[in-house]
């Protein structure tokens, strides 16, 4: 049997303040507000966010379970932004407990609180309102995205290697201003196979060669100006990373190496023990570096002298550690392909922690956000999972997620079906 209670409510603004420390307006340094409970229920009134409501373009309600409890048995008031706000209570049919579902109207944002009341036991419970925009990559929609960085307020998109040479040849710039391409000196069979962005604002490109010349790595300076710098293999480079001097590092498929160019266009090389899959900048300034085989692990290489550390990972012979990401607070987020699990690493003493995703879920990409919270994606079930203070909400798309990223600014940007989405 399915019960259901529905009541609009329109509740008034919050504080500038408040709405300041959930976004603020456009192109303003925000941070997504976190979906934590409020103070300890008594009575063991049980609440939990499921789905995380979303405004806009995805039009996704929000889902909060009450643990064992009817509809009949509550109460649900709702605080939050000055607009109306579906509240839906029904009963599940797999069990006894309620779900609370919050429908957005129109395209507002800003934390809802709802108070959930069960004679004397109470929750209050905060979910952040996200509001998402979408816009075609290309105004045919046919694009696929390999990859995302943050770029001058936005985003530099870079298109999957099987893309059509117009997208194989040049980036993706992606701000509030508009969608633009950044060209490279490029032609015919030529791929941009990896891309990164320096402190100074120039970009890094890596690029498979059709010729015998090989591949080779192209500075574009915020200027315009370009500097070419052969790599000196026929190998595809991939998983650039920039360190603070400015020089660019890239991994050589298959070799026991890695590969790097200084601005001036300085040619570089360091001798590994074994054979990286990728590579990323850790904010403490060394590479760091993803290594499956016999030995699984994530890699800390000192880049001034080689020095390195190793931190086993998984199981031997199995696990392929991938999606390696830096967390603001010096940690690293990383996937295991085989389990679809996702880890947190501090190299700083080598724990290692496993994220708190849901049963089912196969984490794909990974991304930190200013505040704290993790986004990840999980393409096979086509939604993103917020993670924070140890409790996972979900985002349902309809479909993959690809180029996940999240700006200083703490916006969330991803590419789902050649369009290029923002949640804020």
């Amino acid at each position: 049997m399915t019960r259901s209670l529905t009541a609009i409510l329109t509740v008034p603004l919050l504080t500038a303040a408040l709405l300041a420390s959930c976004g603020g307006s456009p192109g303003t340094p925000a941070a997504t507000p976190a979906p934590t409970a409020g103070p300890a229920a008594p009575a063991g009134l049980s609440a939990s966010v499921e789905t995380l409501p979303v405004s806009g373009a995805l039009n996704v309600p929000g889902t909060l379970r009450i643990a064992g409890r009817a509809p009949a048995d509550l109460t649900v008031t709702a605080s939050g932004p000055q607009q109306a706000v579906t509240v839906t209570t029904t009963l599940q049919a797999s069990g006894n407990d309620t779900l609370v579902q919050v429908t957005p109207v129109g395209s507002g944002r800003g934390p809802v609180t709802l108070t959930v009341q069960a004679g004397a036991a109470r929750a209050n419970v905060t979910l952040p309102l996200l509001r998402a925009a979408a816009r075609p990559v290309r105004t045919d929609g046919a694009y696929q995205a390999g990859g995302a960085t943050p770029w001058n307020g936005g985003v530099l998109l870079r298109a999957a290697a099987n893309a059509g040479a117009d997208d194989r040849h040049a980036l993706t710039a992606a701000s509030a201003a508009g969608i633009t391409a950044l060209a490279f000196p490029l032609s015919g069979l030529d791929t941009i196979t990896g891309h990164a962005v320096a402190p100074d604002g120039s970009v890094w490109a890596a690029v498979r060669g059709a010729t015998a010349a090989g591949s080779e790595l192209i500075r574009r300076a915020p200027d315009g100006t370009l500097t070419r710098v052969p790599a000196g293999t026929t190998e595809t480079l991939s998983s650039l990373g920039v360190t603070p001097d400015g020089r660019v590092w890239a991994v050589a498929y298959g070799q026991p190496r890695l590969l790097s160019a200084a601005p001036d266009g300085t040619r570089g090389e360091l001798a590994l023990g074994s054979v990286p899959d990728a590579l990323t900048v850790g904010p403490d300034g060394a590479l760091y570096l993803t290594r499956r085989g016999e030995h699984p692990a994530i890699l800390r290489v000192d880049p001034a002298g080689g020095a390195t550390q190793t931190f086993a990972v998984g199981t031997p012979g199995v696990s392929v550690p991938a999606a390696l990401t830096p967390a603001p607070d010096g940690t690293l987020l990383f996937t295991e392909t085989r389990t679809g699990s996702a880890w947190r690493l501090d190299p700083r003493g080598g724990a290692q922690v496993a994220l708190p995703l849901p049963a089912g879920t196969r984490a794909g990409t990974l991304a930190a956000a200013p505040d704290g919270s993790m986004w990840v994606s999980d393409p096979t079930a086509g939604t993103l999972l917020r993670l924070t203070d140890g409790r996972a909400a979900r985002v349902p798309l309809g479909g993959a997620a690809r180029a996940l990223t999240v700006t200083p600014d703490g916006r969330v940007w991803f590419e789902l079906g050649g369009q290029l989405l923002t949640l804020e």
